[in-house]
Order: C-alpha cells, then sequence, then structure tokens
C-alpha cells in the first residue's frame, strides 16, 4: 500500500497537487467551516479519476486530512470552546450537540460527515466535553474513512467526462440529504421505540 501510494504522489504521475489538496480541504472542513470543502473533494477525486490517478491514495489523503482537521477541532473545543457559549443562538445548537453526544457516544462523531449543520460543532463541542481523546480520533478516523469511500464511489459513476462535474455534485447533494433522511427516521424510530419502553415499565 504505501509503495502504491508513494508511486501515485510522484511528481511523475501530475497529479500530486490534486492529492495535496484533498489532504488540505480535508482537513480545512473542520478548521475553517465556510471552506467549500466537500465541492473541493468532489472536484479532486473526478479529477483523479479523469487522469486514472490512485482512488485509494485519495482515500487516504481524506482520512488521513479529515482526521487532523476534526482533531484540531476538538483540542480547540477543549481550550477555548467556552467562546461558542457567549452567543446566544451558537450557545442554543451547542447545548443540542452536547446533548446529542451525551446521548449516542460517538456514534455521531463517525457519521459527522452526513449529518450537516451541526457537524461544525461536534468535534469541538466533544472537546469541550473532554470526551476520551483515543475514542474521538478513532470515530473521526472510521468516519473519514467512510466519507472518502463515499464520494469516491459518486466520483466513479461520473466516469471520465468533465461536462458531468456539476450533474456529480448535485449527486451527492442528493446521496447527503438521503442519507440524513435515513439518520432521522432512525432517530424517531428510536424515540418511538424508547417511549413504548418506558410506557410499557410505568404500567
Amino acid at each position: 500500500m504505501s509503495q502504491a501510494l508513494a508511486q501515485a504522489l510522484s511528481p511523475g504521475q501530475g497529479l500530486w497537487p490534486v492529492y495535496l489538496s484533498l489532504l488540505l480541504f480535508a482537513c480545512l472542513k473542520y478548521l475553517v467551516p465556510i471552506v467549500p470543502g466537500d465541492l473541493a473533494l468532489v472536484a479532486g477525486l473526478f479529477w483523479i479519476g479523469a487522469k486514472d490517478g490512485s482512488w485509494l491514495a485519495g482515500i487516504i489523503l481524506i482520512t488521513l486530512g479529515g482526521t487532523i482537521g476534526s482533531l484540531g477541532a476538538f483540542a480547540w473545543g477543549r481550550a477555548f470552546g467556552s467562546v461558542l457559549l457567549k452567543r446566544p443562538r451558537l450557545r442554543a445548537l451547542v447545548v443540542r450537540v452536547e446533548a446529542m453526544l451525551g446521548r449516542w457516544g460517538a456514534w455521531p462523531l463517525l457519521l459527522n460527515r452526513f449529518l450537516p449543520y451541526v457537524r461544525v460543532l461536534l468535534y469541538p463541542a466533544a472537546g469541550m466535553l473532554r470526551m476520551r481523546a483515543g475514542k474521538v480520533a478513532a470515530a473521526s478516523a472510521a468516519g473519514n474513512l467512510l466519507f472518502g469511500i463515499f464520494l469516491t464511489a459518486i466520483a466513479y459513476t461520473a466516469g471520465q467526462r468533465m461536462d458531468r462535474l456539476t450533474s456529480l455534485y448535485h449527486l451527492y447533494q442528493f446521496w447527503l440529504g438521503l442519507a440524513l433522511l435515513a439518520w432521522l427516521v432512525f432517530f424517531a424510530a428510536y424515540l418511538f421505540w424508547k417511549n413504548r419502553r418506558q410506557n410499557g415499565i410505568q404500567e
């Protein structure tokens, strides 16, 4: 694996700036949320496919960059997270995110890339809650690996036609929305089951 990665990143391959951008944008998406990281990752993977690059290298670099960025956000939350509580809107959102982490543990961290809006605060909130760093790192690595595979699968479906890049991004948004819908359905079913169980115990 290391030999294949080294060959893919060699200057002779001509794709090393693209690979580097995957690492950079995967990291910055956690540290600077306004950066259009997802679009950059999709475009980079599309270009790798068009130039017969290494999908494996792309997945590894997305995983590595995302893990580094999320751990940076986690460390920031542990050291300076109280700053978020000074703004009413952010404070309300942080409270909800902390409640989510308190109920589900590390699972939201693993699925964070598939949870729009709240995902920006998940790792800073985990730092504020003083969650175990090893547990957070494992969830981050696994989640970013899944996300890298997910984006690569979508990029692969686009083939090698540049005119399909726009439709590719819309396809990504569709699948992200579908994943969110599945999560909401699962969460609602869990709450329904939990309420029925509590009512049965009380009776």
